[in-house]
């Protein structure tokens, strides 16, 4: 059987569709082709519209190595069993490909892990062929060598974080001590890129220059044509994220440091109100001066319980590199969110949920928390865990009162200058997020209504219902067409009458010579014939009074003269 695929472009061009949406999977077949057996699956990212689905062919081998993988990760999702002997039989590839198929939909639940470049590269491989470690790497030491080798990388960092564009190095920097660490993070651009190579990184330099207790300051600041560099200072203590997982930025790739095997902890409600507080300020800091974020996630949060500031926002470079948000597939599901501010307040929500029970909040919008969610959070909750509507603006959180009544320590509100050039960049960065949102919104809603669509028609019930709608439409012309042989037979009958009886009164006439005139006869028989007369009912009362007033003793008497005797001849002798 020939394979069926979609053509796929290799080149750097971005795909109008953003990698970070779900994807949905299908296998449309399975056959033999040189003697083992190959699955034709369709990945969609979103669901129905064939111009953003493509095909990929796989045999049950590279699922194999797929799922050892996930499994050092911690991730145990069954896999049909391998069979030695008639792998290739028609019937098990089908049982195969249905336990296949119940794997797939069970990984593309993981959105988070879809994400991860060992998956994108198994269901989307024509698209990923960079080798995305190598290709920053080639970046990074451009940066270093532009500084005279200010830095000197020490360890490639492989699948710190949950991009698989993003790329981490830890570095060493000249005149510092030793023990001080400094992670080089290289991001591609992505869909959201407004501006150009120069002024990307004049904005870069101008958030470089920020101090705020709250944000984690910028070391030093880079950008090409392919992406941008930011430099941090390397905190051991890690994010909030490696505070609620128990663990530490060292210890392992991302996918096992947050797997399903990592045991959580939450916070307690004093420190939900300083961590929100805090959270909330820093966000009013860039809202309040014409700044943004749109990145607010618990592994984007510095966190030391040891300081009186306890956390720092990074990765505020992000909206500048046009890279996507990490609940980006929520912010496309709900269409009252439409700017990075309300991308932030649904963001600090579910952040509020992960302090609480230690986990990630498993849907858009939750309407019934858990009971170990404090009331007093529950209350923030159901303002922004909302369907539609408006959503609380970060000034009306700070006014809340279980953030009023936490008290910050040398935390004060003071207010940035920018330029009004300055302004109108990050307003036009802000515009285009929120445009790609809306579209990505529209296309999502559509798809779904077709979806929806397409599943009712194709549903038994409505099966069902259009076939007795056919069987009714069939009966209803049988019964017309009966109906129209009847009417033509009554109306047959009611053309066909008998002449009435003459009455005894009526005399009738007739001629004493018969003339045979042959036109006149040929004229009578070619002339349509009269329509004959009606029996009226005068005409059968009048029959009827005849013959009840008739009188047997009125009949003239007749004599009978017998001739049925034989007769004889006489001969006289």
């Amino acid at each position: 059987m020939a394979r069926l695929i979609v053509p796929q472009k290799t080149t750097d061009a971005l795909s109008p569709v953003d990698p970070i949406l779900p994807m949905a999977c299908v296998i449309e077949s399975s056959y033999v082709i040189n003697g083992h057996g190959e699955y034709s699956i369709r990945v969609s990212r979103i669901s129905n519209d064939p111009s953003f689905s493509w095909i990929t062919i796989k045999r049950f081998r590279e699922f194999v190595e797929l799922d050892n993988l996930l499994k050092d990760y911690g991730y145990n999702f069954e896999l049909p069993k391998k069979k030695f002997l008639g792998n290739t039989n028609p019937i098990f590839m089908v049982e195969r490909q249905k336990g296949l198929q119940a794997y797939l939909n069970i990984l593309v639940q993981h959105i988070e892990l879809c994400n991860s470049l060992a998956v994108h590269r198994f269901l989307d491989p024509n698209n990923h062929l960079t080798n995305y470690p190598e290709s920053a790497l080639q970046h990074v030491s451009m940066f270093v060598r532009s500084l005279t080798n200010v830095y000197q990388i020490i360890d490639t960092l492989q699948d710190f974080g949950w991009r698989y564009n993003k790329s981490y190095f830890l570095a060493t920097k000249t005149g510092r001590p030793t023990h001080e660490r400094y992670l080089l993070i290289w991001c591609h651009y992505g869909l959201d890129k407004t501006l150009n190579e120069k002024a990307t990184e004049n904005c870069l330099k101008l958030i470089k220059s920020l101090t705020h207790p709250l944000i984690a300051p910028i070391e030093d600041v880079y950008a090409n044509e392919s992406g941008t560099l930011t430099v941090y200072r390397f905190y051991n203590r890690g994010s909030l994220k490696d505070h609620i997982y128990r663990t530490r930025p060292a210890l392992g790739v991302y996918w096992s440091r947050y797997g399903p095997t990592a045991t959580t902890r939450r916070c307690d409600l004093n420190q939900i109100k300083m961590i929100g507080r805090q959270i909330l300020e820093a966000l009013y800091f860039l809202y309040d001066n014409h700044l943004m974020y749109g990145h607010l996630h618990s592994g984007n949060i510095l966190v030391d319980f040891e300081q009186s500031q306890t956390i720092k926002i990074v990765d505020i470079a992000n909206v500048i590199t046009g890279v996507s948000s990490k609940y980006r597939h929520y912010f496309s599901d709900l269409k009252h969110i439409r700017t990075l501010e309300q991308c932030d307040t649904y963001s600090f929500g579910r952040l509020l949920y992960e302090l609480s029970t230690g986990e990630e909040c498993p849907m858009n919008i939750c309407t019934e928390f858990p009971q170990i969610i404090p009331t007093s959070v529950q209350q923030i909750l159901s303002k922004i865990f909302i369907s539609s509507g408006d959503l609380p603006t970060i000034e009306q959180l700070l006014n809340e009162s279980l953030f009023l009544m936490t008290f910050l320590n040398g935390v004060e509100r003071f207010q940035m200058t920018l330029s009004a050039k300055a302004k109108e960049v990050f307003e036009r960065i802000s515009r285009k997020a929120a445009e790609r949102l809306t579209n990505d919104q529209i296309k999502i809603k559509s798809a779904q209504r077709q979806s929806k669509i397409t599943n009712h028609l194709m549903s038994a019930e409505e099966k069902l219902k259009r076939r007795r709608e056919r069987q009714a439409k069939a009966l209803e012309k049988q019964m017309e067409s009966s109906f129209s042989s009847a009417d033509a037979t009554k109306n047959l009958q009611r053309s066909i009458t008998v002449d009435p009886l003459p009455s005894p009164n009526t005399k009738q006439s007739s001629s004493p010579t018969t003339s045979l005139d042959t036109p006149s006869i040929v004229s009578q028989l070619s002339s349509p014939s009269p329509s004959p007369s009606v029996v009226t009912n005068d005409d059968r009362n009048e029959l009827l009074s005849s013959i009840s007033d008739f009188n047997v003793s009125k009949l003239k008497k007749t004599k009978t003269n017998d001739r049925s005797a034989p007769k004889l001849n006489q001969k006289k002798i």
